[in-house]
């Protein structure tokens, strides 16, 4: 396409009189093709052009002929001037010097063989000849005797033309397959644009004899032939080219007579794929037998479930098409209620995992869909503005329906999730079946949240299909949090069990889970197949294995009983404990310990627990903290020969000091309880042990977290402990690691003078040599 328009100055002053709005808002009735001022402006834009080139000396000696869009009346201002020059070759190029010249850029091209235009050419050109228009009589009998030469040879010349436009017609549309294309659609390349109608067209003229009531087809098309070519004559006139940028939507959308952008791009999409849908009835009649043809033809239907029988038989665009002049007979608008359990069945049949790819796509593509659930009517075109969605939102949930069905048989290509389908039963799969049809039903209406105003449809609807409640549940809770997955995964901390409780609270577990998951996976590869990858994969996975944990359900009991007990302490209390503590204690006798603590008046008696797997735990509480309060405790531990191997240590409102060690010792635990109890214990003199490193591991001004790190020795906590004590630092609360024979000691303390004093001072006490 050219970049300049051929026109003078004054002549695109008074293109703004020639191209005028549609006499009435574009709504896709093929009989307002007359509302379009295309053709009239087209043909005036062609006048101007041959008088120009008139204008310049030695035109009817070269003897033109129109080809391309100058040919068919599809002319714009910026389009490219094609023309084939039959007269004597050096008064060609003399003429096309001058031409030049003038400012003016031809494409043109001269017969090699004058006897013989189709010699070494490309099939397009001969094609082009077909639609070419003279301009002068004496070539006008040349291409008159060109053109019966080709229709002597229809059939030769028709084979090889079909092929090539098919070819090109493939590669155009991986080209244009991109979000791109769907927010900003090329009207001249894209899918269903101009030349995709084009071609149906001379398809159409080329295989005439092929076609049995052809009208409303080529109606449509010629429809929107006129609503295309209207609107890229207007977007050269406003200095821009064949793609409809977001830049250009509002104010064409306001020029056509749309109330809104969405309004003008929904009736936009939709024209595009009537476009695409009748160019490819249009080859697909070309290529097919007469045999076949007569097939699809005589077939008589009884009643609605005979459209879809048809379909699952043959789910071509021949028969697509015919159940498309069939389905308003079946389904009148007025019996859509009354049909209600039989479209429910219909519905079961095309969304089953076992049923092929081919047959899904042929209900959607016959449109027979819109009639099975009359709510996607409104979604045909719709377009969802961002850079995620690739398709409009009825081909998105065509997508998903699709992708549901591709999971199942393929569950590879989940990657790491691909484990998924070892949990899911062929229930599970009916209720992910269901749900990809209905997730996004409510897109597009007033209602701020489409999940919530989608579970209002599948109730209303699968009430009338007369399905059980517990299978509508189940599918409305898919529809209500099908987007929930997908914001902890890739936005939230799949480890944090705030982000578990959040989910478990709105049903996030068991089967529900699963079926999310997957579900999670079909809606992004759905939206936009390039958005799906491995690392969202692994994401994914991640969650679902953090929620089924035996951390998360250790979590999740905790804070059954927590809200079943009553307890007041802080919802962060099970991270605070620490996952070893929580782990490896029964859950009851935790909370249980934390309510009495909570309760009690007193101080409560220290505590000794031996896990299931052999581990002793020991328990003090103190109603007030003090300072060096831990150095105490962990003095008495050592003082009975107890080596610490975790440790648990909290201050909380309302429980006071709550202290648990996990520790080593080959003391009887009876005993050992009776003499924890006994306060008048004699404390053993610490150590002073060997730390590799005191450091600093961050701070602020209320609270500093240290690190002490060195070799597994007898009273290594203790002598820490001590040390802060001594130091007037008070511990807010610390967490033992111990790993083979290295140990990491973390206090957790309250911000007190100069930070770095205490650490250089802890360092001096402890003969650390600075690195």
């Amino acid at each position: 396409m050219s970049t300049k328009s051929f026109l003078k100055a004054e002549q695109l002053e008074q293109t703004r009189e020639v191209l005028t709005p549609p006499l009435m808002v574009p709504d896709g009735d093929v009989r307002q093709a007359f509302c379009f001022s295309s053709e009239n402006f087209s043909h005036w834009l062609g006048k101007k052009l041959e008088e120009r080139l008139q204008g310049i000396p030695g035109w009817r000696e070269v003897h033109p002929i129109m080809l391309g869009s100058w040919a068919r009346g599809e002319l714009s201002p910026k389009s490219d001037i094609d023309v084939l020059f039959c007269g004597d070759e050096d008064k060609v190029k003399a003429y096309v010097d001058l031409v030049q010249e003038a400012g003016l850029k031809l494409r043109y091209r001269m017969p090699q063989d004058p006897e013989d235009w189709t010699k070494n050419v490309e099939a397009f050109d001969i094609l082009s000849l077909l639609k070419a228009r003279p301009l002068t009589p004496e070539g006008a009998q040349k291409l008159f005797e060109q053109q019966k030469k080709i229709w002597t040879k229809k059939n030769h010349f028709r084979r090889i033309l079909l092929k090539a436009v098919k070819e090109e017609r493939k590669a155009r549309e991986e080209r244009f397959d991109s979000i791109t294309n769907y927010l900003e659609p090329n009207i001249k390349f894209g899918p269903g644009g101009l030349r995709d109608l084009e071609q149906g067209l001379q398809v159409y003229e080329l295989f005439a004899e092929k076609f049995t009531n052809p009208g409303h087809a080529l109606n449509v098309l010629k429809y929107y032939r006129n609503y295309l070519l209207c609107l890229r004559q207007k977007l050269q006139l406003d200095g821009y080219n064949d793609i409809l940028s977001s830049a250009t939507q509002f104010d064409i959308a306001k020029w056509m007579g749309f109330k809104s952008n969405k309004d003008f791009m929904h009736s936009l999409q939709r024209g595009l794929s009537r476009v695409h849908f009748y160019s490819d009835w249009i080859f697909e009649v070309a290529e097919s037998s007469e045999q076949n043809l007569k097939k699809i033809e005589r077939q008589e239907f009884k009643k609605a479930e005979d459209l879809l029988k048809a379909l699952y038989k043959n789910s071509s665009v021949l028969q697509q098409k015919k159940v498309r002049e069939q389905i308003d007979f079946f389904f009148r608008d007025n019996e859509i209620k009354r049909l209600a359990r039989r479209r429910g069945k219909m519905l079961d049949e095309v969304l089953s995992v076992k049923a092929s790819d081919e047959f899904l796509v042929s209900v959607f593509r016959s449109r027979m869909i819109d009639k099975l659930v009359p709510e996607i009517r409104r979604l045909v075109g719709y377009v969802q503005h961002d850079q995620y969605h690739r398709f409009t939102a009825d081909s998105h949930i065509m997508q998903a329906c699709r992708e549901t069905k591709r999971l199942y048989s393929k569950p590879k290509e989940l990657g790491p999730l691909k484990f998924l389908k070892d949990h899911l039963s062929a229930y599970d799969w009916k209720v992910l079946s269901w749900s990809a049809l209905y997730h996004d039903l409510a897109k597009g209406m007033d209602s701020s949240d489409h999940s919530d105003a989608g579970v209002q449809i599948v109730d209303r609807d699968f009430k009338s299909y007369g399905f059980t409640k517990s299978f509508t549940e189940d599918v409305k809770w898919m529809v209500k949090n099908h987007l929930e997955l997908s914001q902890a995964a890739f936005r939230k901390n799949s480890k944090d069990p705030k982000v578990w409780q959040e989910l478990k609270d709105k049903g996030v577990e068991g089967a529900n889970l699963y079926r999310l998951a997957l579900f999670t996976a079909v809606d992004i590869r759905a939206t936009n197949p390039e958005a799906w990858n491995q690392w969202k994969a692994k994401l994914l996975k991640d969650l679902v294995e953090s929620l089924s944990s035996k951390k998360a359900q250790g979590y999740f009991d905790f804070y059954s009983l927590k809200k079943k007990k009553h307890l007041q302490i802080s919802d962060e209390i099970y991270e605070e404990l620490g996952a070893i503590l929580v782990e490896s204690l029964s859950t009851k006798e935790l909370v249980e310990d934390l309510k009495q603590a909570e309760q009690s008046t007193e101080s409560l008696a220290p505590k000794i627990l031996k896990t299931r797997n052999g581990e002793i735990w020991i328990r003090f509480h103190d109603r007030h903290d003090r300072k060096g309060i831990l150095a105490d405790y962990v003095t008495q531990l050592y003082s009975l020969g107890l080596g610490v191997r975790h440790a648990s240590i909290h201050t909380l409102p309302k429980v006071g000091v709550y202290d648990w060690f996990q520790v080593t010792t080959q003391k009887n635990l009876q005993q050992l309880s009776q003499i924890l109890k006994n306060t008048q214990l004699k404390s053993k003199e610490v150590p002073l042990v060997k730390f590799d490193s005191i450091q600093l591991v961050s701070s602020d001004e209320k609270e500093w977290v240290i690190s002490f790190k060195g070799p597994d020795q007898s009273g290594l906590l203790a002598s820490a402990a001590k040390s802060l004590s001594e130091a007037g630092i008070s511990i807010k609360s610390a967490k033992v690691h111990t790993w083979g024979r290295q140990v990491d000691d973390i206090f957790f303390v309250k911000a007190h003078g100069q930070s770095s004093e205490l650490i250089q001072g802890l360092k001096e006490k402890f003969k650390i040599q600075e690195t």
